[in-house]
């Protein structure tokens, strides 16, 4: 991309690929200089789709390189609504962008910075972009400002807009949370049983209803949070900066199961398949599983027996 599409990228393109049918998305990570001043290629693209058997280029977009604030870091999110299909791009200027799977043509975009906002958010300067991915559940998608980490803490929001929407639909959102409701964040959400399960960068994760945005608990970790929540078995897995896994219920009230110290910072999301829970920390990959025994570590992996995690 560097090469044929002239993109400039900002501490490197940090985003997973996706893939629908035959295509393949790829956010390109363009952004600004190490001086932190300029934009080196602002007509490359921010988010380009490829033929997933060949790697040829089908169409990019570069809708937000000529005015990306810091890199362009986040996931696209495929949806198909009422036979609608659209892949939403959290983009590095602070808008979210829809577009058609096979053209790009975009099909609606939302400015994730809203007018009204009276207060300074911190970092750089008064707009927010997009690090985390957007997340679909039903007719919604469900997304959240941010800026790099070390920027520090700094007021945020948190949306939910409809994906059913054309053109400009800027304040047209189902709802938000925002100023001392929600910070700014690097984690997506997660949606489960009509509850969304949502962290920010100061450390706090909160349970808000899917329809309404009416906040039913918050959670203090009492460290940063980079990864994304989880949900896996009626539970809610979280890391932190401290290296602290949370485990809370699923649910309205909030109830606080199980907080196990795996030794070193956790900026990862957890991962669960076939009954084994995934954490990587900052220098080991940890498999839990319950009445598992320890074994000794061989080729850096380990694994350790523990007591349930309910």
């Amino acid at each position: 991309m560097m090469a044929d599409a002239d993109v400039f990228p900002h501490n490197l393109a940090a985003s997973s690929p996706l893939i629908v049918g035959d295509l393949l998305y790829v956010s390109t990570g363009n952004g600004v200089d190490e001086g932190h001043a300029n934009i080196p290629s602002p007509l490359a693209p921010s988010l380009m789709a490829f033929n997933k058997k060949t790697g040829e280029p089908v169409w990019e977009d570069a809708s937000a390189s000529r005015n990306t604030l810091h890199g362009t870091w986040s996931n696209a999110t495929y949806a198909n609504v009422k036979n609608r299909p659209q892949i939403i791009f959290p983009a590095g200027n602070g808008w979210v962008y829809s577009m058609d799977p096979l053209t790009g043509e975009h099909l609606w975009q939302f400015d994730a910075n809203p007018k009204d906002a009276v207060w300074r958010l911190g970092g750089s300067g008064t707009r927010n972009y997009l690090v985390a991915a957007g997340v679909v559940a039903g007719d919604t998608v469900y997304f959240a400002v941010g800026q790099d980490p070390e920027h520090g803490e700094a007021p945020g929001h948190f949306y939910a807009v409809d994906v059913g929407g054309s053109g400009d639909v800027t304040g047209k959102e189902l709802w938000r949370r925002g100023g001392k409701d929600f910070n700014r964040t690097i984690a997506s959400s997660v949606v489960y049983e009509g509850i969304v399960y949502a962290a920010d960068l100061s450390g706090f994760l909160y349970a808000f209803d899917a329809k309404t945005g009416q906040e039913y608990w918050k959670h203090d970790n009492f460290a940063a949070i980079w990864g994304s929540p989880i949900v896996a078995d009626g539970k809610v897995y979280l890391g932190d900066e401290d290296g602290d896994l949370a485990i809370l219920a699923t649910g309205k009230t909030m109830k606080v199961l199980n907080e196990i110290n795996m030794g070193s910072s956790i900026y990862t999301t957890p991962n669960v398949q076939d009954g084994v829970l995934y954490v990587l920390t900052r220098n080991r990959l940890v498999a839990i599983k319950t009445g598992a025994k320890s074994e000794p570590v061989k080729a850096g992996a380990h694994v350790v027996s523990t007591s349930p995690i309910d």
